[in-house]
């Protein structure tokens, strides 16, 4: 199976109720209206695997603001437990 990969995410975090903004070339900045969570990610090829390091923010931040756990972000990515 493969890794996760940008599109993968962006699409779940669109569908946890995240708008997504470009302010900058280069960055897409996720905005929560209702928990007020933000994650600011470089705009890297949707293809392109998910870094670990991307990837432990989103977990933190949808964890530390109540939109989902760590065990549901994994469910919905590919190798993303």
């Amino acid at each position: 199976m493969s890794k996760a990969t940008y599109k993968q995410l962006d699409d779940v975090l669109r569908s946890l109720g995240f708008a997504v903004t470009e302010p900058e070339e280069g960055t897409r900045v996720y905005k929560h209206a209702e928990r007020g969570a933000l994650l600011v990610l470089p705009r890297l090829p949707d293809a392109e695997e998910v870094r670990p390091h991307h990837l432990v923010g989103v977990r933190m931040t949808l964890d530390a603001f109540g939109i989902a756990e760590p065990a549901e972000l994994a469910s919905r990515l590919p190798q993303a437990g």
